[in-house]
């Protein structure tokens, strides 16, 4: 494990990075975080998030080992941008964003300049909230991790990021950044934008909100994540997105289909078939974290 973490944005990801790596019990690195807003820099000291904390970011990576990237997705260029000062030779970064194809190639070239190695990683863990006051020091225990390195990112710095992961309890997963994109396209993105158009057709006006059960609860719940967030997801994973959302506009109409003209044995069939594929996941000791 590294003897130097820097943590670059303390919100919820970040906040629960620093938390968790400080409650290891074997090989705890010193953690040094970084963040914009004064009060969040408070808040980290005093409720023990990081040992350290910075205004400046290049100040943060002064002697870190590794360097995580805690921002929203297209803010990560223009704080690796400002961070370089501080990054040494042989420093890896790595970042927990939602999309990586944009960015993988962007960020090596960046860091290459420093003699730094970019390994791009994904928690799939997260929340509807935001913010330092959000994190949790187990949000990554159990949660899947993608790494996504570039086709000649050296076995070293791969291996320092999984160790990274995995020391938090994470199931660490690597493939191309490409492929996480297009997989998480349908398995995070589509979800989160279907769960706010149906909150939209929901509540297309008032009289609706005081009918609404736990099963429109349930299924809407993400919808409550803040939209700049998601609006980095949008717009720089767009063409990934655009295919699943034909998918879903396709099943929409093949349901509406059934709806209108099918018998009730066709109806039923295609409810008995959603069931089984959800009760697999149930099965197989599938849980959530995003």
């Amino acid at each position: 494990m590294s003897k130097n973490v820097a943590i670059l944005g303390l919100g919820l990801m970040g906040g629960s990075l620093g938390m968790a790596l400080r409650n290891l019990t074997r090989d705890r690195p010193h953690v040094r975080g970084y963040a914009r807003r004064e009060e969040t820099r408070d808040a980290a000291l005093r409720d023990g998030v990081v040992d350290s904390v910075f205004d400046d970011p290049a100040d943060c990576c002064v002697g870190a080992d590794i360097v995580v990237v805690c921002v929203p997705v297209f803010a990560i260029e223009d704080v690796l941008r400002e961070s370089l000062a501080g990054i040494e030779q042989g420093t890896v970064v790595t970042d927990v964003g939602s999309t990586k194809n944009a960015l993988s190639e962007k960020a090596a070239r960046l860091l290459a300049r420093q003699g730094a190695i970019f390994v791009g990683s994904h928690p799939i863990a997260g929340s509807e909230a935001s913010g330092i006051e959000a994190a949790r020091a187990d949000l990554y225990n159990n949660a899947v991790v993608v790494v996504t390195p570039n086709s000649d990112t050296p076995q070293s710095c791969i291996d320092d990021v999984y160790r990274l992961w995995a020391s938090l309890g994470s199931r660490v997963r690597q493939m191309s950044a490409l492929v996480h994109d297009e997989l998480l396209a349908r398995t995070s993105h589509l979800p989160h934008l279907v769960a706010a158009v149906l909150t939209r057709a929901v509540l297309r006006d008032d009289e609706a909100d005081a009918f609404c059960g736990s099963g429109f609860l349930d299924s809407t719940r993400i919808a409550s994540g803040t939209e700049d967030i998601w609006l980095d997801i949008v717009q720089s994973n767009r063409e990934a997105i655009l295919v699943e959302l034909d998918v879903m506009r396709d099943e929409l109409y093949a349901l509406r289909a059934l709806v209108a003209h099918g018998g009730d044995e066709d109806v039923r069939s295609y409810l008995r078939d959603a069931r089984l594929k959800r009760l697999r996941m149930d099965d197989a000791g599938i849980s959530a974290h995003e």
